[in-house]
């Protein structure tokens, strides 16, 4: 009896002393927080906290400047992930510690209607672009999620989207537009390995190359000449961790492996120019026949490099993260580059994601070009 009321009497202190340190460490963030500079900026009138303007201010100005707040956000994220298999609210874990991006799996209510919308102004651009001269080439990029179906959490891709990047292929085709269907690439190029990072919602190297070449493909086959350069890609020694996107989402990215998804392991690549060129390639140089516009696909696994290499022709890349359907587009547009001196080809890479979700403010106004 004596030896339990001394192992009751332990476990008693040792919970004390654990609410004490929590108390005082959380007390020590606080007065932290309280002296940073930024405190003056919160309003402490009577009538700003009567109205609770000052009170909300303050809690932002405590939670935003807590000297550990980034550390303790991510271990709690890691608590999360190793206790629960947790993944938050914008990831979902499948097999073998694959992550895919939720975009590519939530169900949008009248997805094929937006679809058909963002068909219309698709083919608006490319009417635009035809009377100048200019040939456009599109380039749906199937999710994640579509090609590694495998490794989802149930081993199938859902089927509210199943004929979704088939449907966006035929639909862009009956409108005549030029577009590129890399899904049967990407398959078979994924017989020999992922052509995806398992930590990352883009295509990697392998994926990448097997796009490249697809467009590749097509433009030749149109007979579009254009201006030979040809380019060269080299590869680092040694392969390097790469932190994928998702890992940043569920707030992993500065854990230890052990925490979290072990990363993608990856060798660096470059490309560069076989033989100098006169050319300065520079936005707006006439001597750039080619400009690329989309999302951060085309700015992931060197995917511009490899364009490059396969297409033999200098590429101007204005593609921007988190772009969506159309923000790289129209800002490229309404640029002074393109209207000085436009390309003779503008490829636009487009996630087939993006077309089902209600479309945005940008989307709904006239078109701006």
């Amino acid at each position: 009896m004596q030896q339990v009321n001394e192992k009751s009497t332990i476990e008693e202190w040792l919970a004390g002393a654990t609410m004490v340190s929590i108390m005082l460490l959380g007390l020590w963030q606080a007065v932290a927080s309280m002296r940073h500079p930024a405190l003056a900026d919160v309003p402490h009138r009577w009538e700003d906290i009567h109205s609770g303007v000052g009170t909300d201010k303050f809690s932002k100005h405590l939670d935003n400047h807590l000297p550990w707040r980034g550390d303790l956000i991510a271990w709690a994220n890691a608590g999360r992930f190793v206790l629960t298999r947790g993944a938050g609210d914008q990831v979902r874990l499948g097999k073998d510690e694959w992550l895919f991006s939720v975009e590519e799996l939530e169900f949008h209510p009248q997805s094929e209607e937006h679809l058909a919308q963002r068909v219309v102004m698709v083919k608006l651009i490319e009417e635009m672009l035809t009377k100048q001269g200019i040939s456009l080439l599109i380039v749906p990029v199937p999710d994640k999620a579509r090609i590694h179906a495998e490794k989802t959490s149930q081993g199938h891709y859902p089927a509210w989207y199943a004929s979704r990047y088939a449907s966006l292929v035929q639909a862009l085709r009956a409108q005549g537009i030029p577009t590129v269907d890399v899904v049967d690439a990407l398959t078979q190029a994924a017989k020999d390995g992922f052509v995806y990072y398992r930590t990352d919602t883009h295509w990697n190297q392998a994926g990448a190359h097997s796009v490249a070449k697809s467009v590749a493909r097509q433009v030749q086959a149109s007979g579009l000449s254009l201006p030979v350069t040809e380019f060269v890609t080299d590869s680092g020694q040694q392969p390097t961790e790469r932190v994928g996107d998702l890992l940043n989402m569920m707030g992993l990215s500065s854990v230890p492996n052990w925490a979290r998804p072990d990363p993608d392991w990856e060798t660096p690549q470059s490309t560069r120019k076989a033989t100098a060129s006169a050319s300065l390639g520079l936005l707006g140089d006439a001597s750039v026949p080619v400009v690329l516009v989309g999302t951060s696909y085309s700015l992931r696994a060197n995917f511009h490099g490899q364009l490059q290499e396969q297409l033999k022709a200098e590429v101007l890349n204005v593609a921007k993260d988190g772009a969506g359907f159309i923000q790289s587009m129209n800002e490229y547009l309404k640029d002074d580059a393109f209207k000085t001196a436009p390309p003779k080809l503008i490829v636009w890479e487009i996630p087939e994601r993006v077309f089902s979700p209600a479309l945005t403010e940008l989307e709904r106004k006239a078109p701006p070009w």
